[in-house]
């Protein structure tokens, strides 16, 4: 769950969860941005994460690069091997040491997918102008606590959703649909261990599930804003 501090008097208890059902989408956003720490995140042009993939007991080093608009490089190390995947805002490929040294062109939904993790910002900034619908659709029971749900269509029938903590106002998990060998897959990122850097609340922990079963857990050691990223980095070799 995301951090954060609610300080009220005992007289104020009974009004709890009525105050939380009667919050509006852009009251509820507003919270979330603020406790976020959007507005300083808005200012950010680069990230770069490292840190550790977990999956069936194998951790893998990881480096990750954002850079604005929507430009991503991501690098793992796998027992010597670096797989990396890379998306410079159009186009996106891959190198797979395994299989071959060569870059593989990717397209299609796996492109999507890719696109999908290159933003710096969720989908729920400027929802508006990407042309997205975005209702807010009650309070639903997560991990003991209530969260905010929001549906997000991005495109026509296809829902997100997204669980926004009525403590905190942080984001407590994402269910994605995913487009895998022409099977729509329904996904679930669960975020955790917020740490606040330079006034932005981070997630360090991120846990990828598909069917409910746990596939990859993330775990972000290190976040540093605005540091140099040249744009080759985002293209093919």
């Amino acid at each position: 769950m995301r951090h954060g501090i609610l300080i009220m008097t005992l007289t104020l208890l009974p009004f709890a969860a009525e105050d939380a059902r009667a919050q509006s989408l852009d009251q509820i956003l507003a919270r979330h941005f603020e406790a976020s720490g959007q507005e300083l995140l808005d200012g950010v042009t680069t990230v770069r994460s490292t840190g550790r993939a977990v999956q069936m007991g194998m951790e893998m080093p990881f480096i990750q690069v954002q850079k604005r608009p929507d430009k991503m490089y991501l690098e793992i190390d796998i027992q010597g091997m670096k797989l990396i995947q890379a998306y410079d805002g159009t186009e996106g490929w891959s190198v797979e040491p395994w299989v071959s040294d060569e870059p593989r062109h990717i397209s299609g939904p796996e492109l999507e997918n890719l696109s999908r993790t290159a933003g710096i910002d969720s989908d729920l900034v400027n929802w508006q102008g990407r042309g997205y619908l975005l209702t807010y659709s009650g309070l639903e029971q997560y991990e003991g606590g209530d969260a905010y749900l929001l549906e997000l269509e991005k495109e026509k029938g296809v829902v997100y959703r997204y669980l926004i903590d009525s403590d905190t106002y942080l984001l407590s998990k994402i269910v994605t649909l995913s487009d895998y060998a022409g099977n729509m897959v329904e996904g679930e990122t669960i975020l955790g261990d917020y740490r606040n850097i330079n006034g932005i609340s981070v997630p360090t922990r991120t846990e990828i599930r598909f069917g409910g079963q746990t596939q990859m857990t993330n775990y972000i050691d290190k976040v540093e804003f605005d540091v140099s990223i040249d744009d080759a980095i985002f293209r093919a070799p």
